[in-house]
């Protein structure tokens, strides 16, 4: 294994899958890993129940290349579902929603946002303030929203801490109760 570095107050969701069998994963401050999203996958492809299947590259094991890390810069929301293969850059402030996809080596700029379900092709680089939409479709938002998404990463690490507090006394209210 590589090492593994998260940063201060950084949300990792109970089901998240974060890979380092392969190479470095860097996650910075302020971050949320949503359930059952998969950070660091060498080569992976999900079937149709989520399930993520490593695809066999010729039984040698390297996936055709030699180690490539992923940096994940702060305040990045991953939501739900979502697969980031090995070799990524997220830029600070992106949000990628549920089940969404960013292929190997893609470089994904400051302040960009990934709608439900599309997809960032392995390899690609995407501008900061870029919005993928729809059917993969592009544009840029020109509003610069860095202050905004910033303090809605943070507001979301609260709430997620507060719904776990929560979870967690519930159950030991009912483990107490027996």
């Amino acid at each position: 294994t590589h090492p593994l570095t998260i940063g201060q107050t950084t949300y990792i969701q109970v089901r998240a899958h974060l890979d380092t069998t392969h190479a470095h994963l860097t996650i910075g401050s302020g971050c949320v890993v949503g359930e059952f999203a998969s950070v660091g996958l060498k080569n992976s492809d999900k079937d149709v129940e989520g399930k993520v299947n490593v695809i066999d590259d010729g039984g040698d094991g390297s996936g055709g290349a030699g180690e490539e890390g992923v940096e994940v810069e702060d305040h990045v929301v991953i939501d739900a579902k979502v697969v980031v293969e090995e070799g990524c850059t997220i830029g600070e402030g992106t949000v990628i929603e549920c089940g969404a996809r960013i292929g190997r080596g893609a470089r994904v700029g400051k302040y960009c946002k990934i709608a439900p379900l599309c997809s960032v092709a392995p390899g690609e680089v995407l501008p900061d303030y870029t919005v993928i939409y729809g059917f993969n479709e592009r544009r840029i938002d020109h509003s610069k929203p860095e202050a905004a998404r910033a303090k809605a990463a943070e507001a979301l690490v609260e709430v997620l801490k507060k719904a776990e507090m929560a979870i967690r006394a519930a159950q030991s209210a009912r483990k107490g109760g027996n």
